[in-house]
């Protein structure tokens, strides 16, 4: 007992021990709080680079949507500055120091890009885009710190080769009298009393497109002399683009690429309706309302807002019905998209962009009793039934009139346009 309790001084070393304990810890506390500051401006210069890099994918996703309405669409932007849209540009109305993004482009024809996009690698090349899918990606900066996000746009591309298009199956046309128009040339807008008037743009299309040469026979043969006097546009062959040099097969044309368009456009209608044998839609002086309300039901679209409408028939083989009628004073801007049934139009009726009848035993029939003008293009399309009755019955003063001011009008309308994909590199 006495060894044990004659240890003098043994306190103080035991102090000094837990004292340099104490300020080892106090120094680690004290360097882990000094990093705090920075850990906590690094994961802010970061975070801000990625909200950077989302605005640059953002104003990319705008210039695409404004290059798809122009001449060769996306291929303007994939063969210029070899995609690169965008370098160190600062966010608009912002200096650079709130940081800077860099964009580029590029077409989807590597290998396993479907992976990323969900679609078949396009068969074109680098600036050439032949399925309206394009990759972006967007590097954004911030003091320093960098993200990098990829995305992919596409939108349901259709490009039609006529002011009407028949593609389908069993196609026979009915024209009556000579005062219906179908022009291929390019049409202005503002042209209200449909006389012709010569649009913006120097392209043209023809003025009836067909699927195949045994279809142009069938349509030529439907038409008399005089009559083919009222189609015009560009030409198939040298000469004047008229009559029967205007009606003209294309293989671009086909069931499967106008069903691809109406099956990508259907799920973003503004308005969708119903039809069938027992429940047939008439409608009469469509668009009334749109001046005081743009969102009303009876207000299918304007030039400054159109919209896509779509109405689904019921097929009825052993009953022919209008699935849907239009007449009175009626106006509309958009798409307008019929399937499995028929459209009777009469009356006044003018409309912007583009109409498609389209699926089993259809048809679209202008019946006169007014004057009823379609600026942008048509398509009949029956998808089933190879001995059809009259896909086109064209009488009194229809007329069918190419414009790009209208069909650029649908062109760019946002809502087509998908943004999918997205992921950080």
């Amino acid at each position: 007992m006495r060894s044990v309790r004659d240890q003098p001084g043994v306190v103080l070393p035991m102090a000094l021990f837990a004292l340099v304990m104490l300020t080892g810890l106090l120094v680690v506390f004290l360097t882990m709080g000094g990093m705090e500051t920075s850990v906590a401006a690094n994961l802010d210069d970061v975070t801000r680079s990625r909200y950077v890099a989302e605005s640059g994918l953002e104003w990319a996703f705008d210039q695409l949507v404004l290059a798809a309405a122009l001449p060769n669409g996306w291929n303007n932007v994939l063969s210029t500055n070899s995609g690169q849209m965008a370098t160190g540009m600062a966010l608009p109305g912002l200096a650079a120091t709130s940081g800077t993004f860099s964009v580029t482009v590029r077409n989807d024809n590597l290998p396993n890009d479907n992976l990323l996009t969900g679609q078949a690698v396009d068969w074109g090349t680098a600036t050439n885009d032949t399925n309206q899918v394009v990759i972006l990606s967007s590097v954004g900066t911030y003091n320093g710190a960098t993200r990098q996000i990829q995305q992919v746009v596409s939108y349901p591309g259709l490009t039609l080769p006529g002011g009407v298009n028949l593609p389908g199956l069993g196609t026979n046309t009915s024209f009556s009298g000579n005062s219906f128009t179908i022009n291929g040339n390019d049409t202005n807008l503002d042209d209200s009393a449909g006389a012709g008037i010569a649009g913006l743009c120097s392209d043209k299309v023809f003025g009836i497109g067909v699927a195949n040469m045994a279809t142009e026979t069938v349509v030529q043969a439907s038409l008399s002399n005089q009559q083919k006097d009222n189609v015009t546009g560009k030409p198939q062959n040298p000469g004047p683009g008229i009559g029967d040099n205007t009606i003209t097969p294309d293989a671009t044309l086909t069931p499967a690429q106008i069903q691809k368009f109406v099956d990508a456009v259907r799920p973003y209608a503004d308005i969708s309706l119903q039809a069938s044998g027992t429940s047939q839609l008439s409608y009469n002086n469509i668009g009334d309302t749109c001046a005081t309300n743009a969102y009303d039901p009876n207000c299918w679209g304007t030039t400054a807002n159109p919209k896509i409408v779509y109405v689904k028939g019921t097929v009825d083989p052993a009953q022919a019905f209008y699935a849907m009628s239009i007449s009175g004073t009626s106006t509309g801007a958009g798409i307008l998209i019929l399937e499995d049934g028929d459209l009777n139009v009469t009356g006044n009726f003018r409309w912007e962009g583009l109409i498609i009848v389209t699926g089993q035993y259809v048809g679209l029939r202008y019946g006169g009793g007014g004057n009823q003008t379609i600026y942008g293009g048509v398509v009949v399309n029956e998808t089933v039934n190879a001995n059809s009755e009259v896909e086109v019955d064209s009488m009194g003063n229809a007329k069918i009139l190419y414009s790009c001011q209208a069909i650029e009008n649908v062109r760019n309308m946002r809502r087509l346009f998908r943004a999918n994909s997205w992921r950080e590199l």
